[in-house]
């Protein structure tokens, strides 16, 4: 069963990573005011997309990686180098986007959700890196 589960939650994960890589080449439309709870997260939207767009390129490069460590068996590379994206995407909504429970930053947190329960399944082979030497 436990098998299953952790089949079940790499698809769900692999599939919000897929979101920032379909962004990134044009997919998706870009986004509008009314996707966002304020005029000030909409703005910091609106200066990312604006500025040569190259942090939605790093991300998806990231995320692209990411998802091949994912189904290459590198579970913990794969948490440990979305973690710093997955705390920022949790601290805009947290911040600037009006808060964790309103609709647009679901998939925000069921992917820190999920990110944090890939970290903690993997703990063990994060023990070295707190090692003393």
């Amino acid at each position: 069963m436990k098998k299953y589960t952790n089949v079940f939650l790499k698809i769900i994960f692999s599939a919000i990573m897929l979101i920032p890589i379909l962004g990134a080449v044009h997919v998706f439309p870009a986004p509008t005011q009314a996707m966002y709870n304020n005029p000030q997260s909409f703005a910091f939207i609106q200066m990312l997309m604006d500025s040569a767009s190259y942090i939605n390129y790093i991300m998806a490069i990231v995320f692209a990686l990411s998802f091949v460590l994912v189904w290459t068996n590198r579970m913990a590379l794969a948490a440990l180098l979305v973690l710093p994206i997955t705390v920022n995407i949790v601290a805009f909504h947290a911040f600037l986007d009006g808060g964790l429970f309103t609709s647009g930053s679901v998939p925000g947190v069921v992917f820190a959700v999920l990110n944090g329960y890939f970290l903690w399944q993997q703990r063990a082979t994060y023990s070295q890196l707190f090692a003393k030497k």
